[in-house]
């Protein structure tokens, strides 16, 4: 509904309807499986991309070249395990290269670029722990604009947080608990006026 003219990839996971490529679980270790895909699409198809989840509402106000940040990373010991390994990970990555450490691990969609994708991940020892795509690739490749906001997954049916994440970010993202609860039936009826996509650079 919101961009209309957008080509379509699952990878992996069939969609009925949408054009897939195929791959196969590559580690039990999500950021590695993940990574994994995404280099996939970025070998097989190429060019640039809106790299989003599954779980990802947009309206035509989404600006995923200016992506959203929520600091920078930090080791927070109230995450799970394997979060703060993947934190760790990349933050002693960017570190060892000189990039900032902004924390783009927001929930939101963002704008790619195949080539430098492969290109800076050809430099991180992907394969064997978790990591965190988002904040390596573009604290890796800084675009020109980028906006400071929050983290924009919705753990329950706060309906009216979600329409300000729309007005404000034109995105969010859902989980079980907001797809079972009252906003599960606040998505099914949500309706958009369409307008021209921005131009993405």
């Amino acid at each position: 509904m919101s961009f209309p003219d957008a080509k379509i990839f699952t990878i992996g996971d069939e969609i009925e309807g949408v054009q897939n490529i195929p791959c196969k679980v590559f580690s039990n270790i999500r950021g590695v499986d993940v990574t994994n895909k995404i280099l996939t699409f970025a070998n097989e198809i190429g060019g640039k991309f809106i790299y989003m989840n599954d779980d990802f509402f947009v309206t035509p106000k989404l600006r995923a070249d200016v992506p959203i940040y929520n600091g920078e990373l930090i080791i927070n010991p109230k995450h799970p395990g394997h979060y703060q390994i993947a934190c760790k990970n990349t933050i002693e990555f960017l570190e060892y290269f000189g990039h900032s450490i902004y924390n783009f691990e927001t929930h939101s969609p963002v704008l790619m670029d195949s080539k430098k994708l492969i290109k800076t991940f050809n430099k991180v020892n992907w394969q064997s722990d978790n990591h965190f795509i988002k904040s390596i690739y573009l604290n890796s490749n800084l675009p020109k604009k980028i906006r400071p906001g929050t983290n924009l997954k919705l753990p329950i049916g706060d309906i009216a947080k979600a329409e300000l994440f729309l007005r404000d970010y034109g995105c969010f993202s859902s989980s079980d608990e907001f797809i079972n609860s009252n906003g599960g039936l606040w998505i099914k009826n949500l309706t958009f006026v369409l307008e021209r996509p921005p131009c993405f650079e």
